[in-house]
């Protein structure tokens, strides 16, 4: 299909940008391993159960909260930059592109502060959905659809240059009235997350314990991320004719 073909080709284009901040996301990581946290194709987890009983160390919590804002602020970065990318690549307008480009670090800012928020308050839902017992599949399917109508929010506060809230409407308003970009976006991610499943079952029958953990997080911080933000940025572009050309 075209959208993905020219989404790979922009990820390609941005690749010795996402190495650098996905190298530092990657070794930012690392250090979750040695923590209360548990790692699962690549990506660090709390256990909600762990937090409720008040059984994470402070140094634990501390170590958490200082890899959690450096990891975002990384991932923040690397999204803002490859959006810009697809955008230029499909506007070709140079001068537009380079007015973005002035407001950079108030994009990064901006993003790291609406993820971190959103981050939080999902934190929190699931707090109460475990503190409830409620089924985990079930909060894990609560989790999904909430997370679909932030999907496209980097791509509103990026491309057009709004606020937490109108950029949280206009998101939402995508996802209602455009549903095939997030079921693409979805079908993509699972099978990408379940490549990286595969590849920790693998590596997994070797003795080095640690060799599933060190490639699937670096797989997961070098493309799978960096990919589907671009793929986010074509699908978010192609709202107006949703995929009518580009899925040809």
């Amino acid at each position: 299909m075209r959208l993905l073909t020219d989404s790979l080709a922009a990820y390609l284009d941005s690749l010795s940008l996402i190495s650098v901040f996905g190298f530092l996301v990657f070794a930012v990581m690392l250090f979750l391993l040695g923590t209360f946290t548990y790692v699962v194709v690549g990506a660090g987890f709390v256990r909600y159960a762990d937090v409720l009983a008040g059984a994470i160390p402070i140094a634990d919590a501390i170590m958490l909260v200082i890899v959690a804002v450096v990891s975002l602020f990384s991932v923040s970065f690397l999204a803002t930059a490859v959006t810009l990318i697809v955008k230029m690549r499909r506007s070709m307008d140079d001068i537009q592109f380079t007015k973005l480009l002035v407001k950079f670090p108030r994009y990064v800012l901006r993003l790291m502060l609406a993820w971190g928020l959103i981050g939080v308050v999902t934190f929190l839902i699931g707090l109460v959905f475990n503190a409830v017992g409620l089924p985990g599949f079930l909060t894990a399917l609560a989790m999904l659809v909430l997370w679909a109508f932030f999907i496209f929010l980097p791509q509103s506060m990026i491309l057009h240059d709004k606020e937490f809230v109108d950029a949280l409407k206009d998101s939402a308003s995508y996802c209602v009235k455009k549903p095939l970009g997030v079921i693409v976006y979805y079908v993509i991610t699972i099978a990408m997350l379940a490549m990286l499943l595969v590849i920790d079952v693998g590596l997994g029958q070797t003795t080095i314990f640690w060799l599933p953990v060190l490639v699937d997080t670096l797989l997961l911080f070098l493309f799978v991320i960096p990919y589907l933000e671009v793929l986010k940025a074509n699908l978010y572009l192609t709202r107006y004719r949703l995929l009518l050309s580009g899925l040809k």
